[in-house]
């Protein structure tokens, strides 16, 4: 799911760049949906819950995820075990965003006023930063899956050479 996520900002990225930007919008959603399901199945989920959906793909077991918890659900799961910023991160992304990414994925005002009126420059840019931060705190969460301490150090230099593009965090 931390693969999915980065494959959501580059198809993001892909679609603003020819103008579609509706759909690109509708992405952060799903990038920041494939994320927290990464940080919940590695943190926070239990060992059954986990069996249930990665089993194979067949006609018995296609509905294997309903009745998942929700977002803010799983990120309450993974808090006090997955580390504290990518809880932090994931609540504050959620409590900002997700009305308007909701607008955007079905079809809300926010898509329609948009979609008609155009989108101010102002708001890409946000937008582009805030899957960047997605994709670093993916990248932060996949490195920390490897075990490898000079992985996860490479990534924070990848994060301070980039800051500039990147969400200004808060860090407590």
């Amino acid at each position: 799911m931390g693969d999915v996520a980065i494959e959501n900002a580059h198809s993001l990225q892909c679609l603003m760049s020819i103008g579609n930007c509706t759909s690109a919008i509708s992405l952060l959603r799903l990038q920041f949906d494939a994320l927290t399901r990464s940080v919940w199945l590695l943190w926070g989920v239990f060992e059954k819950k986990v069996e249930r959906i990665m089993q194979d793909l067949s006609v018995d077991t296609a509905n294997a995820d309903n009745g998942l918890p929700s977002h803010a659900e799983m990120i309450k799961q993974t808090d006090g075990k997955a580390p504290a910023e990518a809880t932090r991160i994931l609540s504050e992304f959620r409590d900002v965003t997700w009305k308007a990414s909701s607008s955007y994925v079905h079809g809300g005002i926010h898509t329609m006023k948009r979609h008609g009126e155009g989108y101010p420059l102002q708001l890409l840019e946000q937008i582009l930063v805030n899957s960047n931060g997605l994709v670093m705190l993916s990248a932060v969460h996949l490195a920390t899956m490897t075990s490898n301490m000079h992985v996860v150090n490479d990534i924070s230099r990848i994060r301070e050479t980039y800051r500039n593009i990147l969400p200004k965090l808060n860090l407590k």
